[in-house]
Order: structure tokens, then sequence, then C-alpha cells
């Protein structure tokens, strides 16, 4: 039972026993104080308690005290440490938690969205989840009851439109990657490895010396490319090792540089030989090849939407481009590899055909 009573400043307190202690509450009205009691009573009944002084915790406290909790690979936590930094702190970090509203979020939100206009999109989403991670662990460790951030919906990202390199483009693409950037690897040899197989750009600059089968003309793709440079051991997501075909001339291109790579190392590096980071090459390398090209221009991953783009104009059956491609879907028993070298053989005929226009 609350203990209530009235304070000699004319202000009414609530005394009551928690599993947490006994916490007091004071309030201009006896009747709010006593609803607030109540309330604390009927939580501990239903064995629902928490503790209300934790909710005065901040933001900052949450996201400095449980951060470092969530299961994150490298590069998406210096991304989120960045956001923090530069979008969320700035509102956030001082909050008490048990004091944010929806609609304050909403209107947080709205103001981004605003400010950065819809070209920055993702980084208003990115900021969101950010803030909703960091409300997730305050819920988790018992300090409110719910996120206020968990249904506040996020602006809508640009539409991205995939676009398809013609043959033609191709071509000036590549003669212009050898124009600006002659003998090196991440340029001419990298575009063309990933036109030619259809990987994504940070699967190819994980390619190293021992996944490229010069006798057979298939490179083994699994390990991922961070964009800080360092490179993950795993495929991407819910993806496979999976083995893709080198046509001819890529193959021929690819030799001396596979020859000449150590035991271990990277087929294709920047140009001072470290890894590849890909905002530096796309700043560098592809942003200036792709120029002449016709807008919208390409983005790296148009090599991978051109390669089954491709494929599929080819009549190549659709689990056969999967498993191409990588795509996760493609998995149970031995379903489909009795199409193994024939696959293979398919796809290299298919982009022959493709380059040549018949």
């Amino acid at each position: 039972m609350a203990y209530i009573r009235q304070l000699e400043s004319g202000l009414w307190a609530a005394t009551v026993r928690t599993p947490a202690g006994r916490i007091t509450e004071t309030r201009e009205l006896k009747g709010s104080v006593k609803a607030w009691a109540d309330g604390i009573e009927t939580d501990i009944k239903r064995g629902e308690f928490l503790d209300p002084r934790l909710a005065k915790h901040t933001v900052g406290e949450v996201w400095e005290k449980f951060g470092g909790a969530r299961k994150l690979e490298q590069a998406s936590r210096k991304r989120d440490a960045s956001t923090w930094k530069n979008w969320v702190a700035p509102r956030w970090e001082q909050i008490p938690v048990g004091s944010i509203l929806k609609p304050d979020v909403r209107a947080w939100v709205n103001d981004l969205d605003e400010q950065l206009g819809p070209k920055k999109a993702w980084t208003t989403i990115a900021a969101l989840n950010v803030l909703k991670a960091a409300l997730e662990l305050a819920v988790d460790a018992g300090w409110i009851r719910a996120n206020p951030a968990r249904k506040v919906k996020p602006p809508e990202p640009p539409r991205h439109v995939d676009r398809v390199i013609d043959a033609e483009e191709e071509a000036e693409l590549l003669a212009r990657l050898d124009e600006l950037f002659p003998d090196r690897r991440d340029a001419r040899p990298f575009v063309e490895f990933l036109l030619d197989t259809g990987v994504r750009w940070e699967e190819a600059a994980a390619v190293r010396k021992e996944a490229v089968q010069l006798r057979t003309g298939l490179v083994v793709i699994g390990p991922v490319m961070e964009r800080d440079g360092t490179i993950r051991e795993y495929p991407k997501g819910k993806d496979e090792f999976h083995p893709v075909p080198v046509g001819p001339d890529l193959l021929a291109l690819l030799r001396p540089l596979v020859l000449a790579t150590p035991a271990g190392g990277l087929v294709f590096t920047a140009s001072l030989g470290g890894p590849m980071r890909y905002p530096t090459w796309l700043r560098r390398v592809w942003k200036p090849a792709v120029e002449p090209l016709a807008e919208p221009r390409p983005t790296p991953h148009d090599c991978r939407h051109t390669y089954g783009t491709r494929l599929a104009d080819a009549g190549l059956a659709l689990h056969d481009r999967m498993a191409l491609m990588g795509h996760s879907d493609v998995r149970s028993g031995q379903r489909y590899t009795h199409s193994g070298d024939r696959r293979f053989d398919a796809a290299r005929e298919a982009l022959k055909r493709a380059r040549s226009g018949s």
C-alpha cells in the first residue's frame, strides 16, 4: 500500500515499496500522485514492474553502456558510430529515454529529411535506425517498456533504376579505362571482371590468387571486401561459396596478374598495391570512366545487372542464372549440380553473343 502525504511545501508525495526498493514521486495534486502509485503497484502485481528511475538515463548513456553489445560486422559498427556522432547524438544524447514520445521521433525524422533532402534519404534512414537500435537496447535493459521509435516510418529512399550496359557502352567504358588508368589492376581488368562474372564489387575486390583456376577458367567467389579495406572471410548475407566462369579474353588478361600475385595475395589491388576501398575507387576510377556514357550513368552494381540480363536474354534457365550469380535461394540438395559444366559454357556463350550483337 502506497504511503501518501502532503509536504510542508504543499506538494503531495507518494512512496511505494518495489522490488528495486522504495521509490517516491512528488507532484502538485494528490490525485496525480495517487494515480502514479496505483500504476506502480499494478505493474508489480502483474510482474511488469520497471523501476521508473531507470527511465531517467539518457540515450547517450544507453549507447555508451550497451552499444557494443550488438552483433555487427566491423564495417557496420564503424558506420553506426559515425551516424551516431553526426546525426543522432546532437539531438538525443542528453535526452532521458523515458521522456521520448513517438511524435518527438517523427518530428526529428521530418526535420532531417527536410534538411538533407531526398537525395540523402539513406542518411536519414540510417540515423533513424541507430536511434531505434539505442532505444531497443533500453527496452532490453528494462529501462523503458516500449521503443517509441519502433513504428516511425522512414522517408522513401530514392529508387535505383537498374541500368543495362550495352555492348557499345561496354567497349567505350573499357577503352576509357585503358586510356585513363593503363596497367592498373583496379581499372580495366577489375571492371571487365565485374562485367564478365556478375559478381558484386565487394566480392571481386576480395578475390585471392588461389580462388582463380586458370586451367578450368573458373573463379571461386566467397570472401567480401569491407569498405574499410578489411576482408570478411565468409560470403555476403546467406550466400555460399560458388564458382563463376571466366571467358577466354578475360582469362588471358587475368593470367599474368594471377601469376604475378604472391600466395594468398589479392588479384585486384589499389594503385599503390594495397586493398581496394570502395569510396576511393568509386570517386577516382569509376566516375571518371563512365563520364562519357549516357545518363543515367551506370553504377558498379549495374555490371551485375547487365550480366544477369545478358544471361536471361540468351535463354539461360532461371536456376542456372541464380547459381551463377550466387543467389542464396539455390540451396538444398544437389538439385542443379548436374548442369554444372554446361552452365559455365552457356554463360560464356551468352556473354560472347551479347558483346558481338548477334
